[in-house]
């Protein structure tokens, strides 16, 4: 297993990240696409990456020695899913395209269409959702690229637990269709993490790990560093090894701890630190495989 973080942890300062990657022995790195009204990879209005900028950018952290190893689509509206927003849904296939073509293997993607409460028009919406997404994984699988698809944490949305994703893989069997084992969100939707991979191990092509206290606070969550909440970070650690798991362990949600400008780098210098003692720990421990 790898830790990844993400490209932009440094703003735009890529010597002040070749040299934190350095420090903290990161190579892999993911690029989120969208974050800002004005990211300069990734086309708000025309809903697609920017090609001559994305290429450069990835060239860029090639050469400083990262490996560009994912790319995390932005949220998409409920109706790209439905097929009611058929630009959006022509760019994310051109984004696929590009991605690819840059080398990177794996994209992060969250469909997330909406659900009614009412069964039947529940089930044309699961229907029409495969329809649309049947599309982008066929783009992704004609481009040699990995989709990691995202589920959500509340059940107000289609894809939102272990059991939907074996629903998603029945009906798209692609070998280029997989998920994102989000730790936070399967564990709120009540999954058993353990389980989950053991079912889906050869589904999983990234990890967001992420920590969180949902007991005796309502129906909210509290995001928190990792090691201070209730998922059990070292037993899914430990069961993704042991099913063989030797893709990206991405830092998610940690809440930020300002630095010198750097909204998120310090937290996120921690949460490696925290992922690096564990993985170690279990090492020496002999419960660890080579990866």
């Amino acid at each position: 297993m790898r830790i990844s973080i993400r490209e932009d942890i440094t703003g735009n300062d890529l010597d002040k990240l070749f040299g934190l990657c350095e420090g903290l022995g990161v190579k892999d790195v993911l690029i989120l696409l969208g974050e800002t009204e004005d990211d300069e990879l990734y086309d708000n209005e025309k809903y697609r990456v920017c090609e001559k900028s994305f290429k450069e950018r990835v060239k860029a952290l090639n050469s400083g020695g990262l490996n560009v190893s994912a790319v995390q689509f932005p949220l998409s509206s409920s109706e790209v899913f439905l097929g009611e927003a058929p630009d959006e849904l022509d760019g994310m296939c051109e984004s696929i395209r590009i991605i690819a073509d840059a080398g990177i293997k794996t994209a992060c993607i969250h469909p997330w269409p909406e659900t009614t409460g009412n069964r039947t028009e529940d089930e044309r919406r699961w229907n029409k959702f495969i329809q649309v997404y049947s599309r982008v994984i066929k783009t992704a699988e004609n481009n040699s690229l990995n989709v990691a698809t995202h589920g959500h944490r509340i059940r107000k949305y289609l894809l939102n637990s272990c059991e939907e994703y074996k629903r998603l893989f029945n009906a798209l069997p692609s070998p280029v269709s997989g998920f994102t084992f989000c730790m936070g969100c399967l564990y709120y939707i009540g999954d058993d993490l353990k389980k989950c991979i053991e079912e889906l191990a050869n589904r999983i092509f990234l990890v967001h790990v992420r920590d969180l206290i949902k007991k005796n606070i309502g129906t909210q969550i509290k995001e928190v560093a990792l090691g201070e909440g209730e998922v059990d970070i070292a037993g899914a650690i430990e069961t993704l090894n042991k099913v063989g798991y030797d893709g990206l362990l991405f830092v998610e949600h940690i809440p930020s701890i300002p630095w010198e400008g750097y909204r998120d780098l310090l937290a996120h210098v921690q949460a490696i630190g925290y992922i690096k003692a564990l993985l170690n720990k279990n090492k020496n421990e002999g419960t660890f495989k080579e990866n």
